[in-house]
């Protein structure tokens, strides 16, 4: 007797929100222009995994610095931020083996998130920084040993997601404590 195959689509990889900070006011700076820059290296090998997001924190930054920072056109100086670090590192979880370790799912990695960046107001004579404001967070999320890929994926959208978050209220308090006398039409 001949054996029947199943068809069965594959699972659909999950759709993400566009993360965008456009329905925030953005900081208006007195300056030229606004440069984004990163100095963070993806490594693209364990224990990183950056590279295997469906947003990396890098991205979502890069995001933040063009919803959120813009320039007039006028003064003598260059609004730049700069990404410093935008890793997530994964670590391994113990988990029960065995036949106990059958009847449960337990937690099997955990990953770390970091960013930070700053944003300078430099000097376009002399390169010099003459003001900056800087932020720095982290978050961490593990996953289930039973999650499927689109589950994971979910996960570290949505990990990235309250990352930059984060990140953007803790810059924001800097930069209107740091850079306020550069913003257009803001005070402390």
């Amino acid at each position: 007797m001949a054996g029947v195959a199943a068809c069965t689509d594959p699972p659909r990889q999950p759709r993400f929100p566009t993360l965008g900070f456009a329905h925030l006011p953005p900081f208006l700076f007195r300056a030229q222009r606004v440069d984004v820059r990163s100095e963070y290296s993806r490594p693209n090998r364990p224990p990183n995994i950056e590279h295997e997001m469906p947003l990396a924190p890098d991205r979502a930054a890069g995001q933040w610095a063009e919803d959120r920072l813009q320039a007039n056109g006028e003064g003598d100086v260059v609004v730049r931020f700069t990404v410093h670090d935008a890793s997530v590192v994964e670590k391994e979880l113990a988990v029960e083996r065995g036949l106990s370790g059958l009847f449960r799912s337990e937690q099997a990695e955990s990953y770390h998130a970091q960013l930070e960046g700053t944003v300078e107001i430099v000097d376009t004579m002399t390169g010099i920084a003459l003001a900056a404001a800087t932020a720095k967070v982290w978050r961490s999320q593990t996953v289930s040993e039973s999650a499927t890929i689109n589950e994971r994926d979910s996960i570290w959208f949505g990990l990235v997601e309250r990352l930059i978050t984060d990140f953007d209220a803790n810059i924001t308090t800097q930069i209107e404590t740091h850079l306020s006398e550069y913003l257009v039409n803001r005070s402390r």
